[in-house]
């Protein structure tokens, strides 16, 4: 038997004639290189998976333990994600000193007001910075994109500060 046989596809009635089914497939030697940035269900499952796999890089969790983990870290380490959070944090900032935005998510603005100088500085190592950790990063995400974070909760301004002196010392 050849290393080459025909694709089931090619039997089904309803499929000949369309070129873009491949005619023949490899059932011997070796995997066929995966396409430029790697397999698109892997990419797929990766993107429905980025919040959970966001709480793992911040809790610590080794980035490269799985592909996902491994490219949400470069994701996340990137520049235009990075620069993307820093302005994030500066719009942020910015609703401090004028009147309160309307239409927008409860922020917990006290909070906001005792963790200025540190929100300035997250922001200032996420512009900046090139070798910044993951899991800092990861953190400073989650702070932002959390429902339930300390920057969304009313009365918890020791935990924004908390939040953000965390990110800080692990980015």
């Amino acid at each position: 038997m050849t290393a080459l046989t025909k694709h089931r596809s090619s039997y089904n009635p309803w499929l000949i004639g369309y070129p873009f089914l491949p005619a023949v497939r490899r059932q011997n030697g070796p995997p066929r290189p995966a396409a430029r940035g790697g397999s698109w269900l892997l990419a797929l499952r990766c993107r429905l998976r980025r919040t959970s796999i966001d709480r793992a890089l911040a809790a610590g969790a080794d980035p490269q333990s799985s592909e996902c983990r491994h490219r949400r870290a470069a994701q996340l380490t990137r520049e235009s994600t990075r620069r993307a959070l820093a302005a994030a944090y500066e719009r942020l900032l910015a609703g401090v000193a004028g009147p309160e935005p309307y239409g927008v998510a409860p922020v917990n603005w006290d909070g906001v007001c005792a963790a200025k100088p540190r929100i300035e500085h997250l922001a200032k190592r996420l512009r900046d910075d090139p070798r910044v950790r993951t899991q800092g990063v990861a953190l400073a995400r989650l702070l932002l994109t959390e429902c339930d974070s300390a920057l969304y909760a009313k009365d918890d301004v020791p935990g924004l500060v908390g939040g953000v002196r965390s990110a800080l010392a692990l980015l």
